[in-house]
């Protein structure tokens, strides 16, 4: 029909389907590049919240070998004395097994007036191990600040010899400062790390400036010898982009895609900064996500094509192929989130597809395995941390908690009561006339009478209870959810048992007892001391009211 109502139709139906193809393909095109940058998004995301946790675990590792160092008794005597070349000897023994087993890359111990004692350091193959006495403490500002506040730290530094990871821990024997043992790690060195658990290249980019600052001349010399040289930055170890303009201009960008001849490069910037707050420089991922943008552009090929056939077909697959496209995404962010905040037990509920699956389920196979990778290496370090703490904070003799402990613990359960609303009250027991004891068996039977103590204390209290050993003879029981009465109704179980225990020595039996003060916790303290202190208090007046007595 050739009418010319019948063509005005048929115009305005072209014009309305060419006008909805036209609107249907720009929605499309600008939804597909808002996927892209989405997708990239998440992979940048993913590294980030790898290389967090990554880090975190290198700083858990170094301030474990630094707290296994610190409380080493007979380190704490040599630092005491002052005895310079024995403690080099018996650090140069731990230096060896430490280095190879952590890959560390110092070890050096300061006096508490700032002066070097022992420093044993790596970089890159050449060793120093020095005993001379000199001071650091105006160079190295994280020792200076472990030293004035007598807390510890976990840092990045840039000392004389390197750039690294480092934690210092504070020395402390009879309740004073003795000196500090810093405890590092060159970043490069957990380059090798990355590669071998992401299976993705990386590098690090260090600010020359700030190099040629702080490392010594001949060091700085070495390192930009040994290393690719760049504009304003000194590159360690290997990449793949040829333009090395891009990647400096791109340092300002969280992360940036480099288009290369036949992939494409996604570059993630991790950024470094000192214990100052200043920029270091940057640890950067490689990824080729070729495969992924080669997956979107194949899909809007036949979005295309198939229109051609099926206008409102391909218009509700492509809303359906967006909606879930969506999701996965948002199941790989909420993957990597999840396993960034270490909640591995998703793990469990999700299982790897087969390998024909699409580029987005390879990206979460991926994932998923690396997930894997790391969950086992934190349940290794996690064991060798664990194994670090119990012995820094349990009495060798009585396997009960000792002050570090009490130090560590108690304003943690101030805190606690305080939120749960619930009472709590600290007890301090001192056992009495207990020198006399040692004075005339020997410390052999002290040894069996403190023992004997333990051993009835733990027969009365329940796991709820936690019993700390602070002194020779004085212990100390943190009671949550007890009041006063609740407390002296334990404390008098305790004196009754021990004072009708009986410690047989020779034939001749020796009978000992307990003096007990308590504390409840009031609303005006704000932590553990001013609690113990009250509780002290009342231990005084039970020793001078005859002992074997509680006071509260």
């Amino acid at each position: 029909m050739n009418s010319p109502a019948f063509r005005k139709l048929t115009y305005i139906l072209v014009f309305i389907i060419t006008l909805s193809f036209m609107i249907l393909f720009f929605y499309q095109l600008y939804n597909n590049n808002a996927l892209i940058h989405r997708t990239i998004k998440t992979k940048y995301l993913e590294n980030k919240n790898i290389l967090d946790a990554i880090k975190t675990l290198e700083q858990e590792i170094l301030m474990s070998v630094a707290v296994s160092l610190g409380e080493d008794e007979s380190l704490k005597d040599l630092l005491f004395k002052k005895d310079r070349e024995r403690a080099f000897r018996m650090i140069s023994e731990k230096w060896e097994i430490l280095k190879t087993k952590f890959n560390l890359s110092e070890i050096h111990i300061v006096l508490s007036d700032g002066s070097s004692f022992v420093n044993f350091i790596d970089y890159g193959g050449k060793e120093v191990r020095e005993n001379k006495e000199y001071y650091l403490i105006d160079f190295r500002k994280d020792v200076n600040n472990a030293v004035k506040t007598g807390k510890p730290v976990s840092t990045l530094f840039i000392c004389r010899y390197f750039v690294g990871f480092r934690a210092v821990y504070p020395v402390v024997r009879d309740g004073k400062l003795i000196g500090v043992i810093s405890v590092g790690k060159r970043v490069e060195n957990v380059i090798p790390l990355i590669r071998g658990k992401l299976h993705k290249n990386s590098y690090v980019l260090l600010k020359k400036g700030k190099l040629r600052e702080c490392l010594k001349t001949d060091v700085f010399k070495e390192m930009k010898a040994e290393s690719t040289p760049l504009d304003g930055y000194i590159l360690i170890g290997t990449t793949q982009i040829k333009d090395r303009n891009f990647l400096l201009s791109s340092l300002k960008e969280k992360y940036v895609v480099y288009p290369d001849r036949n992939k494409d490069i996604l570059l993630s910037f991790y950024p470094l900064k000192d214990f100052a707050g200043e920029d270091v420089g940057f640890i950067v991922l490689e990824d080729d996500i070729s495969y992924i943008l080669a997956g979107f552009k194949r899909g809007m090929y036949n979005f295309l094509f198939t229109y051609g056939i099926l206008f409102v077909g391909v218009l509700g697959s492509v809303i359906f192929f967006v909606r879930s496209l969506g999701k996965r995404l948002s199941e790989i962010e909420e993957l990597t989130e999840k396993l960034s905040n270490r909640e591995f037990g998703i793990l469990r509920s999700i299982s790897v597809e087969a390998e024909e699956a699409d580029d987005i389920q390879r990206l979460k196979n991926n994932i998923i395995k690396m997930g894997n990778e790391l969950h086992n290496y934190i349940i290794e370090v996690n064991k060798k941390v664990i194994k670090l703490s119990e012995e820094a904070f349990t009495d060798p003799m009585l396997r009960v908690l000792n002050r570090r402990a009490f130090l560590e613990i108690g304003n943690t359960e101030v805190e606690k009561a305080k939120v749960r609303g619930i009472p709590l009250s600290v007890m301090v027991l001192d056992l009495d006339n207990f020198k006399y004891i040692n004075d005339t068996y020997g410390h052999d039977v002290g040894d069996r009478v403190l023992k004997d103590f333990v051993d009835t204390v733990r027969d009365i209290i329940t796991t709820r209870e936690l019993f700390f050993r602070i002194g020779g003879e004085e212990f100390v029981l943190i009671l949550p959810g007890a009041d006063i009465q609740k407390a002296v109704e334990i404390g008098e179980k305790i004196r009754k048992a021990v004072e009708e225990r009986e410690i047989n020595v020779d034939g001749r039996k020796i009978k000992y007892t307990v003096s007990i003060g308590i504390a409840q916790m009031k609303e005006k303290d704000t932590d553990i001391y001013s609690i113990l202190h009250r509780a002290d208090k009342m231990l005084y007046v039970a020793k001078r009211s005859g002992r074997n007595r509680i006071v509260y």
